[in-house]
């Protein structure tokens, strides 16, 4: 039977339904005037009409249940969608980490031990997965978080959970056997599975590479809470010791994360009382040893702790977010204490890639030189290449807003990062810096003394000046004085110092290396 048939049917049956009950609820009269009106109805045409009946009712009962059962079919399939999408992350199908824990859990409350196996929890995260995004568009980084899934469950087998514990950060939970090495073989062909090209589709191939911190139960513990913790301190240790490796908890980490923990609660009351410090470490000029400027640098002297190296807490600062505040209230004292120095030097602040990525940088600059009266061509902006290579997009949007207030930019540690050509001839540098590393390394490292000597040569073709860190003994100076570099600065001429003793050498206006020789004596 056609549908079109079924519908007409239907509605005729459902016709005679409707003036059945018309009838019955009018009452009997109402009946006997009906058929008074149409005499010509006989008992051969009422007969098949009731038979009908029964039989509409019951194909109107069969249609309903159909679309009944259509309906809780539909309710039931999106209740179950539902739930897999809450145990599930819905770009790459892997558990998420509400489940990753559960089946943590369930692999806890089993018998391993007796079975002879161990529990083995890796906690995965991508090392470069930010470029792709800023460089490629974020459709093909959700492509690379695809892949990794996928290699990952290459690895992984069928009894393992991989799980993506969200943005590029994975996890996998296996058995392994107690006896042999397992779990180093297994996190090793992790990190080397995700140091493997990725073909991202259009041309576009990326190499990401990975850190991996990994826990142990039943040796490190068989609290589900407790082994995710302890991966992920395991994990900030691989990254610490260089990314592109992997890292087993350890007893001790636990304390050091503890003590970490710590410094980032007093750092943070640090920046909001101003207690973190501007020092002044002076440049020289080679040739004349004239006064070029001073590079700041921030000191903290924690009351209980002491003097905590820049090294620890600038890293805390950055890994935490606490960077920007930090640079902008060291901007603000520096710019304040030596508004007014003799001779009005340059003073240079460090930038760290974070600043190059944030739109609000260009505002953060001229709010400071506008509050402290600070001019702009008295202040000197260092970025690193690695900086650049970050957010390329926003940095060159920020880079152009600084040299329109008029400010000055370095390129900072030149030959350490990538594309350091490119940069030079598309970027409004005003003076490189060579990093340290290849200063100190010259007497022992010919190709080293090649480098510096390479980068003077390339500053001097493209007029830029050149800025040797780093400088420790009178041979170096003497060296880089012979090579044509124009500026000096390290212990040699000066550690950093407080704002007072910077304004003094600042007052003195020639003290620094006539000759390469030092009128400074190198402090204790």
């Amino acid at each position: 039977m056609s549908q079109r048939m079924a519908d007409a049917l239907l509605s005729f049956i459902l016709s005679l339904i409707t003036y059945a009950a018309a009838v019955w609820y009018d009452g009997f009269e109402a009946l006997t005037e009906l058929i008074a009106a149409h005499e010509e109805w006989q008992i051969d045409e009422i007969l098949p009409a009731l038979l009908i009946s029964p039989l509409g009712l019951l194909f109107f009962a069969w249609r309903r249940a159909r679309e009944v059962r259509r309906e809780v079919a539909l309710r039931t399939g999106a209740e179950e969608e539902a739930r897999r999408l809450a145990a599930h992350d819905a770009l790459t199908g892997l558990p998420n980490r509400r489940r990753l824990r559960q089946a943590l859990e369930q692999a806890l409350a089993g018998d391993a031990p007796a079975l002879g196996q161990r529990v083995a929890l890796f906690v995965i995260d991508l090392d470069r997965f930010k470029p792709v995004n800023d460089l490629h568009g974020h459709p093909a980084g959700d492509r690379l978080l695809q892949l990794v899934a996928e290699r990952l469950l290459g690895l992984a087998r069928e009894q393992d959970t991989v799980a993506r514990l969200g943005g590029d950060e994975f996890a996998m939970v296996v058995w392994l056997p107690i006896d042999g090495a397992g779990p180093v073989s297994l996190a090793a062909r992790i990190v080397t599975a995700l140091q493997t090209e990725f073909d991202l589709g259009g041309g576009t191939t990326v190499v990401v590479g990975a850190s991996v911190g990994a826990v142990l139960a039943p040796e490190d513990g068989q609290d589900a809470a407790q082994l995710l913790r302890q991966a992920d301190i395991a994990l900030f240790r691989a990254k610490q010791e260089g990314r592109g490796c992997f890292r087993f908890f350890e007893s001790g980490m636990d304390a050091q994360s503890r003590e970490r923990h710590a410094l980032q609660h007093d750092l943070r009351q640090a920046i909001r009382s101003g207690v973190i410090r501007p020092y002044f470490q002076p440049l020289f000029e080679l040739a004349t040893g004239r006064l070029s400027g001073f590079e700041v640098l921030a000191r903290w002297t924690h009351p209980d702790r002491g003097e905590v190296p820049p090294s620890t807490f600038i890293a805390i600062a950055e890994d935490v977010g606490l960077i920007v505040p930090l640079t902008e209230d060291i901007l603000r004292q520096a710019c304040r204490e030596s508004l007014n120095w003799a001779a009005g030097p340059t003073i240079a602040v460090n930038l760290s890639p974070i600043h190059l990525s944030d739109r609000a940088l260009p505002a953060m600059v001229q709010g400071v030189l506008d509050d402290t009266g600070f001019p702009a061509g008295r202040l000197e902006l260092e970025l690193t290449e690695n900086a650049l290579i970050a957010n390329a997009t926003q940095a060159l949007i920020n880079i152009r807003a600084l040299k329109q207030m008029g400010v000055q930019l370095a390129l900072d540690d030149f030959g350490t990062g990538y594309s350091s050509l490119s940069h030079l001839r598309t970027l409004p540098f005003d003076k490189i810096k060579i990093d340290a590393s290849f200063i100190r390394s010259m007497a022992c490292h010919p190709e080293s003394r090649k480098i510096v000597a390479a980068v003077v040569g390339l500053g001097q073709s493209l007029g830029l000046p050149t800025v040797a860190e780093g400088i420790e003994d009178a041979p170096q100076a003497e060296a880089l004085q012979a090579m044509g570099c124009n500026v000096g600065q390290g212990w040699l001429f000066g550690r950093a110092m407080p704002a007072a003793e910077a304004a003094t050498i600042a007052a003195q206006g020639c003290p620094g290396v006539q000759g390469a020789a030092p009128a400074l004596a190198a402090p204790a």
